[in-house]
């Protein structure tokens, strides 16, 4: 079972890779949250968590599915993150949480796409992340080989000496000051089409009286910024200077020229 959660489609891309490859049965845990429906996953084959890195760690709400979520059948478990330069410490916190569970991990792999967080970088134009994402399609099919044929996931991501400050001290800062409603804004650019409503995952958004208000449960995917029609919404003025991005479609990165 490959299980994905995305912001703004790379991760959804990863993963439906992955399933077609391997002909697994694909779970979009972005739904799963949203729907508010029970934690519960069966499945003979190993479970795939696809996710992007978000401050050098899973996002906080995947990883409570990995401690709390109930999985019948295999116990294996593989994660592979998308990510913009590296992952940190992602491996090892997933290791932890999957070992403790008594369940068996299989492997972590981090995948280079294009990094979407438009608080510090520019976003890239739709051919340069063509391109980023192409590069990625070796190791996702050697990731899919591996998952097909249950065999232990070799971790390629390069470890440096500060990756514990990142994953733990500047991860910790990161949800606790960085992610706040009151940094949010809505120009009167919006069409109030409900659009920011839908994509968010955890039902932080609301349209009332045809005003956009935002609640205290954001996951900080961004996806509200990037996928806003008329880009009505920004963070700190920083989408406005840096850009929007979605995933391109997969048609177009994998195209044979």
């Amino acid at each position: 079972m490959i299980l994905y959660f995305t912001g703004t489609g790379n991760s959804r891309f990863a993963a439906e890779l992955l399933s077609e490859k391997t002909g697994d049965e694909l779970v979009s845990l972005n739904n799963i949250l949203k729907s508010g429906s029970e934690w519960e996953f069966h499945s003979d084959r190993p479970f795939v968590f696809v996710a992007p890195v978000y401050a050098w760690r899973l996002p906080e709400k995947i990883e409570e599915i990995l401690k709390k979520g109930r999985f019948c059948g295999s116990r294996k478990v593989y994660v592979a993150a998308t990510m913009g330069s590296h992952a940190g410490l992602t491996a090892k916190y997933c290791r932890d949480i999957i070992t403790a569970r008594g369940m068996d991990f299989m492997g972590f792999s981090g995948i280079c796409m294009p990094d979407n967080y438009l608080v510090s970088y520019r976003m890239m134009e739709s051919e340069e992340a063509v391109r980023k994402i192409r590069a990625c399609l070796p190791e996702l099919a050697r990731i899919a080989e591996i998952v097909r044929l249950e065999q232990p996931l070799e971790d390629t991501e390069t470890r440096k000496a500060y990756d514990r400050f990142l994953s733990g001290t500047v991860n910790w800062s990161f949800y606790h000051f960085m992610v706040h409603n009151s940094r949010f804004t809505v120009s009167s650019d919006c069409i109030r089409c409900g659009q920011c409503v839908r994509v968010c995952p955890v039902n932080n958004i609301a349209l009332n009286e045809n005003r956009i208000s935002f609640g205290q449960d954001c996951m900080f995917c961004l996806s509200c910024i990037h996928m806003c029609p008329v880009h009505a919404i920004d963070y700190k003025g920083k989408a406005k200077k840096n850009g929007y991005y979605s995933c391109p479609p997969a048609a177009d990165i994998l195209k044979t020229d």
